[in-house]
């Protein structure tokens, strides 16, 4: 199946700062995932996650992916992001999965953020564990993901997704929710091909008239379209 249009994948965290995470998961205290839960989720959520109350191992692990996200242009050239949700980093042993369920629309309380993407980190190598897909509800259908270790996979809230059981080895990730500044997929997606041509063009002619036009267009919509957070 054709990869939907407003899902993405981008390789978001190199080989040390993947195997840096993933020796503080060594040591860290994972509890019922169930205790973020809301709604319905709660009675198809089956997984462990590390303590939000966690002051020793937390702090770390925000830094490391803080790090990473800063360095990925991509996040904001293409997503937008205005706001992120503190990560919850969980994992699922063999028997474990997270049933059909849809995000709640908005999270947090200081401040209050609108999720209109949700990423998951893949924090495992594929290879280690057996099932565990992400799978997504897309308006063609579903489509699932299980991409190598270091990849965030980001997707739009407002479609119904689940992670199958697991059936041998652990499934390690990292999960956020982000508000965009530009809340409209489709603005996004229209500002992301017009910043993509602009700097193909600037390649060979950065002052020239086309390259200019394309840019002055671009900063235009986003004064349209941003919403300031």
């Amino acid at each position: 199946m054709q990869q939907p249009q407003y899902v993405y994948q981008i390789q978001l965290l190199n080989e040390q700062t993947l195997k840096s995470i993933n020796q503080y998961l060594t040591n860290a205290p994972y509890i019922d995932g169930k205790t973020t839960a809301t709604d319905a989720a709660k009675l198809v959520k089956n997984n462990l996650q590390i303590d939000l109350n966690d002051r020793t191992i937390l702090p770390q692990l925000y830094q490391l992916i803080g790090n990473a996200l800063n360095a990925e242009p991509k996040f904001n050239n293409l997503l937008y992001a205005a706001r992120v949700y503190p990560f919850l980093f969980s994992k699922c042993l063999e028997g474990m999965s997270y049933g059909w369920h849809v995000d709640s629309p908005l999270m947090g309380g200081n401040p209050t953020i609108r999720t209109d993407l949700a990423m998951t980190i893949f924090l495992s190598d594929p290879s280690t564990y057996q099932g565990g897909e992400l799978v997504i509800q897309t308006d063609g259908g579903e489509v699932a993901y299980k991409p190598e270790a270091g990849t965030a996979v980001i997707y739009p809230c407002q479609y119904v997704h689940c992670v199958n059981e697991v059936t041998s080895g652990v499934r390690s990730v990292a999960v956020t929710w982000i508000q965009c500044s530009v809340r409209s997929a489709e603005h996004r997606k229209i500002l992301g091909d017009l910043k993509h041509l602009h700097e193909t063009l600037a390649a060979s002619d950065p002052i020239g008239e086309q390259t200019q036009l394309v840019l002055q267009t671009w900063s235009n919509l986003i004064r349209m379209w941003a919403e300031m957070v």
